[in-house]
């Protein structure tokens, strides 16, 4: 339990977003959308949605860990550093 609740969308629309995310003929990029605005980074993976889903579904492991390793993988790998400040140079 944290205090940004009104920044954290929460499992059920995280685990929404990973289905639109991961579907192979969907071509939007959301991962923007998820770290500033949805507020992925306030998940601390504690498995708590997990735990009280009533259809036993490994929420966590199948949905909000990859969309997290999706926002790391996007904004704190150093390659993608350097991809997103040339791209922003060349679109000047």
């Amino acid at each position: 339990d944290h205090q940004m609740h009104e920044r954290f969308i929460g499992p059920r629309f995280l685990i929404h977003v990973a289905a639109l995310e991961m579907h192979p003929l969907d071509t939007e990029n959301r991962i923007e959308e998820l770290r500033n605005k949805q507020g992925i980074g306030y998940c601390n993976i504690t498995k708590c949605c997990t735990k009280v889903c009533p259809e036993s579904i490994e929420i966590t492991d199948n949905g909000i860990i990859p969309l997290k390793e999706r926002v790391v993988d996007d904004f704190y790998d150093p390659f993608g550093w350097i991809w997103r400040w040339l791209k922003k140079k060349s679109d000047r």
